[in-house]
């Protein structure tokens, strides 16, 4: 397939994800991470936090990144397994926010999670149908 097109889906949802690192790094570190390290808690519960709580922002980055080089040069089963990430993160954030909270709306992320998706699949749909107008259909 000619990748020479950029699929702006993928671009967007790339940029969503550095823009979602950075809201996790800045908004959130000072939000969360920061009285849990505060906290009376155990050290080594307080440096698995620390750990968990990077390694998501970390993760944002490389999605953001793997995203961008998707846009230029395909790979639908790294968008495919990105997308999987994300969709789980949804699920996670809405049955832990109905389960322990009573509600979804005091962790709101799922919707950005769910805005990220939607722009994914939308370039997912994009790229197939770039497959189909060059009439190399595949799985």
């Amino acid at each position: 397939m000619d990748r020479k097109r950029l699929n702006l889906g993928y671009a967007i949802a790339g940029g969503l994800f550095v823009a979602t690192a950075a809201i996790h790094a800045f908004v959130g570190g000072p939000e969360v991470n920061a009285p849990v390290q505060g906290s009376g808690l155990d050290p080594l519960v307080r440096a698995v936090s620390a750990v968990v709580w990077h390694a998501l922002t970390a993760l944002f980055v490389v999605f953001g990144g793997a995203l961008f080089w998707a846009a230029w040069h395909g790979a639908r089963a790294l968008v495919m397994t990105v997308l999987a990430v994300n969709v789980a993160f949804i699920a996670l954030f809405l049955a832990i926010g109905i389960v322990a909270l009573g509600t979804v709306w005091p962790m709101p992320q799922w919707v950005l999670f769910g805005l990220i998706s939607g722009v994914m699949i939308w370039g997912l749909r994009t790229d197939r149908a770039r497959v189909w107008d060059t009439g190399q259909v595949s799985a």
